[in-house]
């Protein structure tokens, strides 16, 4: 990268408008989250920041403020509705240096948690996610925003898993491992690369995701849960206590 990067806290309509900016490049849609929704956010205490190269924003994130669903109701957790990177910047670091930082300014702020959701058949999401950061997989959701129509998820039920990240309970995030299934373990596969074959191959796409639901849902009926990734990068679920 030619420039340092920085990262710029957001406070005002402009800031709002400049993160509302940076999302519609990302995910290729017109206003994906209003500057107004975002002002209104900030106002209320929500996070706001955007990730600038020299004079070029080239990630942002936003995230709400709200109460604990997943651990103590008293709790405050900061969920994070969109974070993101430019196309041309990804997988340089960007996504991980801005989620830190959100952690961080979490951490700072009183935040117990912080929550977010991911397509569970976007691979490279869940080991960024589970792996990278730690993050613990809490629930399942079927088609959570209903039908989405911006430029990565146009046509697609928007099936996704929940993750919490701590954060008041500890002192910096911790990386985790792959792990391994056991005997009565739910293993529940990945495709390789869901976004290329959305592109070339729509009804094997889709059978992905029809397959990957059925096999989440009779799981969480089941009592069971999310326990990690495996080498396949598959999710692995075990029954019993968290």
């Amino acid at each position: 990268m030619s420039n340092p990067l920085r990262i710029q806290l957001a406070h005002s309509p402009a800031d709002a408008a400049l993160i509302s900016q940076v999302f519609d490049t990302v995910w290729s849609v017109k206003t994906m989250v209003s500057p107004e929704i975002i002002v209104a956010a900030l106002h209320n205490g929500a996070y706001g920041s955007v990730v600038w190269d020299g004079d070029e924003p080239i990630a942002a994130a936003f995230a709400l403020v709200g109460k604990s669903l997943t651990s103590d109701p008293s709790e405050l957790n900061l969920h994070s509705h969109a974070a993101g990177v430019v196309s041309s910047r990804a997988g340089m670091g960007v996504g991980a240096m801005l989620k830190h930082h959100q952690w961080q300014w979490a951490r700072e702020n009183g935040f117990a948690t912080i929550t977010w959701s991911f397509d569970p058949l976007v691979r490279r999401n869940a080991w960024f996610n589970m792996i990278k950061l730690g993050a613990q997989v809490t629930q399942y959701f079927q088609n959570f925003y209903g039908e989405l129509d911006d430029g990565i998820n146009a046509g697609e039920q928007s099936d996704r898993v929940l993750v919490r990240w701590e954060v008041l309970s500890s002192q910096m995030p911790q990386a985790q491992s792959l792990v391994e299934a056991h005997d009565g373990d739910v293993v529940i596969a990945t495709p390789n690369d869901i976004e290329t074959l959305r592109k070339v191959d729509k009804q094997q796409a889709q059978q992905w995701r029809t397959e990957q639901r059925t096999l989440f849902l009779d799981a969480v009926q089941g009592g069971y849960h999310v326990r990690g990734l495996n080498a396949d990068y598959s999710y692995v679920l075990s029954k019993g206590m968290r």
